[in-house]
């Protein structure tokens, strides 16, 4: 199977999730022949909201305006995420062929999980692939970081990737974010969250510079890059994003991510 690997810059978190979409469509409907890798940015930093999270009692929206923070709901489910100081990766595959084909949810989440732990590797870091045995309380507004998920990635017992995955018949999208830096009080506060969970969000999750003091955007793409490389078997070839699928992406971006229609729907 043919990997495309992107490296992207930095864009709106709506225009993030819209190129997501983009891709996820083309292989729903059996229009991607080949495995999408990319690693985004985000511009403003922005705060995604799982699929089925609540606006209201997820995100404090007057304080992440006045922070420049966009707030964008994802396609995929899970808990609220802070793009801020990260790289965000994505995985988009059909399962009808190829090296997902048939593949569970499990099985997806983890071939993406080894090949995240091989790029951590590439780091110098020794870390983990394992479900947490910590039952949290996480009925109050918790952030993604905090709640445990199927194959987690961890680094001395902390969690360090957050992901989250949308399937359908024919094909799945799964993304994550990887933060190099954790601002805890900032995220406490955009999640309606008491600073008083800081100590617990510092002993479940950490950024990567944590571990790595010296790490940097450059280096974190270019781990995730040869971890990739070298877990998924196939034919790799980095390619940007095209200007036809950027304005396609834009398109869906107008209709669906930029609007409140989407972003504050109840549920």
């Amino acid at each position: 199977m043919n990997f495309r690997f992107i490296r992207d810059k930095a864009r709106k978190g709506s225009i993030n999730m819209a190129v997501d979409e983009y891709f996820y469509s083309l292989a729903e409907n059996g229009n991607l022949q080949e495995c999408v890798i990319r690693i985004f940015r985000w511009s403003p930093p922005a705060l995604s909201l799982g699929y089925h999270q609540k606006y209201e009692t997820s995100a404090d929206e007057e304080f992440l305006k006045e922070r420049g923070v966009d707030i964008v709901r994802r396609p995929t489910g899970g808990k609220a995420v802070l793009h801020a100081e990260e790289l965000t990766y994505s995985v988009v595959s059909s399962l009808s062929y190829g090296y997902f084909e048939g593949n569970t949810l499990d099985q997806t989440y983890e071939k993406i999980a080894l090949a995240l732990k091989k790029s951590l590797e590439f780091l110098g870091m020794k870390p983990e692939l394992e479900k947490r045995e910590t039952k949290l309380n996480v009925l109050h507004p918790a952030p993604c970081f905090l709640v445990p998920t199927k194959k987690e990635i961890l680094v001395d017992g902390k969690k360090v990737i957050g992901s989250a995955q949308k399937r359908g018949a024919n094909a799945f999208l799964q993304h994550g974010s990887i933060p190099i830096k954790m601002d805890y009080e900032l995220l406490a506060r955009a999640t309606k969250n008491s600073l008083q969970e800081i100590p617990s969000f510092r002993k479940h999750f950490a950024a990567l510079s944590e571990f790595c003091p010296d790490l940097d955007e450059a280096k974190l793409e270019n781990a995730l890059h040869e971890g990739f490389k070298s877990e998924f078997k196939g034919i790799f070839v980095e390619k940007p994003l095209e200007e036809k699928e950027l304005i396609e992406a834009e398109k869906i971006a107008k209709e669906k991510y930029d609007s409140e229609k989407w972003n504050k729907k109840p549920y």
